[in-house]
């Protein structure tokens, strides 16, 4: 599948598959799903059911140490893949706490991507 978007990131991606949860704003019950890259700017989630584009969501990614807590907003949709996240919000000790997880895996744009458990 190739994508035509232009490249946005602002900071490095990490490849790594970390737990995560989407909590949409005015549901009673999050999504789950896992990364598949994460940045301090945002995330790509696998989904089997994606959320649609701009729905906003707070979300929770569980990290080897504890987690990071964000609020973002959905800016790309991959149906029965996915979608990629915009961190639009962040307290300094979730994003410290995902810079010093995100330190422990390459920068990369290869296919492959590192499992946390």
């Amino acid at each position: 599948m190739e994508n035509n978007v232009p490249e946005h990131r602002q900071s490095g991606r990490r490849h790594c598959a970390l737990p995560v949860q989407l909590h949409c704003r005015g549901q009673s019950y999050p999504t789950s799903g896992e990364t598949t890259d994460v940045s301090l700017r945002g995330c790509y989630v696998k989904l089997l059911f994606p959320l649609p584009l701009g729905t906003k969501v707070d979300v929770r990614i569980a990290l080897p140490d504890g987690e990071a807590k964000a609020k973002g907003v959905v800016r790309t949709l991959d149906p029965t893949l996915g979608n990629g996240i915009e961190f639009t919000e962040m307290e300094p000790a979730s994003q410290e706490a995902l810079e010093l997880c995100l330190q422990e895996f390459p920068e990369s744009t290869s296919g492959d991507f590192e499992i946390i458990r």
